[in-house]
């Protein structure tokens, strides 16, 4: 990063007519910014180099290779991006040729127009080239906001997801690198261990180097299928390197990396030194990981092929798509899909994860050949969010923005003509503002509408109206309503908050001082959902509030025991805390 500065320091400097100097300093340039994870910068640099020396056939290869038709690169991180055409010139300064110029013309441009869309893109984009990621996603946000137009709100949302993957951008970043190092102390302990992976039909794709200093492999884990039709299927629970006297774990599932780690300290003990774990930028095309497995066992290859597909099927759409994303502002991407801002951001979204599983595929051989396979038709998951791109148009219908509404641009808002999933984003909008009573208007709505398949999740609204029964006093109200948000769960929401249903009636019990409830609550609560980490950690706590300390010690130890059992280390050691807490 410190020679980077230096660097485009240097780039800025030089005349531009020092043409040997300035593609030296680019490749330079480029070389780092792809150590960093930074594609975008990475292009840009290596680009100017070989216009620098357009006579380079060696540079203009290596751009080939890692940005033309045949680069392994997700096309959105491979993209040569332009500028878009903005309200006002641009000013002169920014045809120097020098990009510091370029980015000052934007940042002074976006000042004097700020709803200018096509300039925060356009700053964004620099930035980008400059290698200054948290101020390019800024920028590239902003403008998703301000865009009227689908395919380019997707494309700078696209964009920013890019960003993203670079160092220093792991707390942004949906999709990180998980680490775990054991220093080996007995390597004859590590290849017995190897061994023993390979006669349990656990490692996939293991590869040894030519000088046989550096292993690696995939860890598997059979997938369970209720019918042996002859073809088995595995997903990656953990990559595995062994080199420089270092095993090397690492997963973007965080807890797949620990689960493995666990075995391998398990199984060696002492043949390696305590683990050091860390987070870094996830390789490009990694976001998509998850959505694949493979073929350890196969009957047939068009056998295998099918079940890769349902697979990745399943996963886009029965997990993915209900999983809180930072890139979302912490919502799912099947809620996003109702709100306004978030569903442009989303549509960039499914356009980075469809890139990265394309460029990252398992490929089918024909004669001398290797094509990609086709694993998932992001169109169909498209269609089943509602995220489709529609040309030359924000979205069809009117659709309104709750998260720039005052409250009293809520409170004109007609409830009766808003979707669930509206409702949902003006309950929310209103709590940001502390407008509880609108909030719990909202909420009302949501609850008096029928069964909707496309939002069946109604226990935000429950909550946020059971909370405000709890507040006045009214404890018999609250509970009621929980129960009746209970059954409705159940019947239309496959039961999925029934435990959430039965902790918030055990809390209002508890702050309404019915401690013996409170726990009866909990119980019902663990009885139904043994597996449940969260109940018994939340049981703790709340009685401990309670002043109960006989019930919190009984659920803490509880929750210690089945932490043990099952390995999950968070579980065991909040449990261990919260039971040394009843004991004082």
């Amino acid at each position: 990063i410190g020679a980077l500065i230096l660097y485009r320091k240097a780039a800025e400097a030089y005349d531009p007519g020092a043409t040997d100097q300035l593609a030296y300093v680019h490749e330079v340039i480029a070389r780092n910014e792809l150590m960093l994870n930074r594609p975008v910068a990475c292009h840009a640099a290596l680009e100017r180099a070989v216009n620098f020396q357009p006579q380079d056939t060696e540079l203009r290869a290596q751009y080939d290779q890692m940005f033309g038709p045949r680069s392994r690169m997700p096309a959105c991180a491979r993209k040569k991006y332009a500028f878009r055409k903005t309200m006002r010139p641009v000013p002169a300064g920014a045809a120097t040729g020098r990009l510091g110029d370029a980015k000052a013309a934007f940042e002074s441009m976006t000042a004097d127009a700020p709803n200018d869309p096509a300039g925060w893109f356009n700053l964004g984009l620099v930035r980008a080239w400059l290698g200054d990621q948290p101020a390019a996603v800024a920028a590239l946000n902003t403008s998703v906001e301000l865009e009227m137009d689908d395919a380019r709100a997707e494309e700078a949302a696209a964009l920013a997801e890019v960003l993203k993957a670079g160092a220093g951008m792991e707390a942004e970043s949906d999709y990180v690198e998980h680490r775990c190092y054991y220093p080996i102390r007995d390597p004859d302990a590590v290849s017995q261990l190897i061994q023993v992976w390979a006669q349990e039909g656990r490692l996939f794709g293991p590869q040894m180097d030519e000088q046989g200093t550096q292993f690696t492999a995939m860890i598997v884990e059979p997938l369970p299928t209720l019918l042996d039709t002859g073809t088995t299927m595995a997903k990656v629970v953990a990559h595995v390197s062994i080199a420089g006297g270092v095993i090397r774990l690492w997963h973007t599932v965080k807890e797949s990396v620990d689960k493995v780690a666990l075995e391998v300290k398990d199984r060696l003990n002492l043949a390696v030194a305590e683990a050091v774990t860390g987070v870094a930028p996830a390789p490009l095309g990694d976001a998509a990981q998850e959505a694949i497995a493979y073929p350890i066992r196969a009957a047939n290859p068009e056998e295998a092929e099918t079940k890769l597909r349902e697979y990745a099927a399943n996963f886009f759409e029965d997990v993915w798509a209900k999983r809180p994303l930072k890139s979302l502002g912490n919502a799912s991407p099947l809620d996003a899909a109702g709100s306004k801002l978030l569903r442009k951001r989303l549509l960039g979204v499914i356009r980075y994860l469809d890139d990265c599983l394309s460029s990252t595929a398992p490929g089918r051989r024909i004669g001398e050949t290797v094509e990609p396979l086709k694993v998932y038709d992001f169109d169909r998951l498209r269609h089943k969010l509602g995220a489709e791109v529609v040309a030359g148009a924000d979205a069809p219908g009117e659709v309104r923005d709750f998260a720039t509404m005052s409250a009293a641009d809520l409170a004109t808002v007609p409830l009766a003509s808003l979707s669930v999933a509206e409702l949902a984003d003006g309950m929310r909008a209103a709590m940001k503002l502390d407008a509880r009573e609108l909030a719990l208007n909202y909420a009302k709505a949501a609850v008096a509408r029928p069964a909707d398949a496309a939002y069946p999740d109604r226990f935000p609204f429950y909550l946020a109206l059971a909370n405000g029964l709890g507040a006045a006093g009214d404890v018999a109200g609250a509970v009621g309503l929980l129960a009746d948000g209970a059954a409705f769960d159940a019947a239309n929401n496959e039961g999925k908050r029934g435990a959430d249903f039965g902790r918030q009636k055990a809390k209002v019990l508890a702050r309404s001082g019915d401690a013996a409830g409170a726990a009866a609550a909990f119980d019902a609560v663990v009885a139904a959902n043994p597996d449940d980490a969260r109940t018994y950690v939340d049981a703790a706590e709340t009685m401990l509030r309670a002043k109960d300390k006989a019930a919190a010690g009984r659920f803490a130890e509880a929750g210690l025991a089945k932490a043990r059992a099952s390995g999950n280390r968070d579980l065991e050691g909040a449990c261990q805390e919260l039971a040394a807490a009843a004991k004082r």
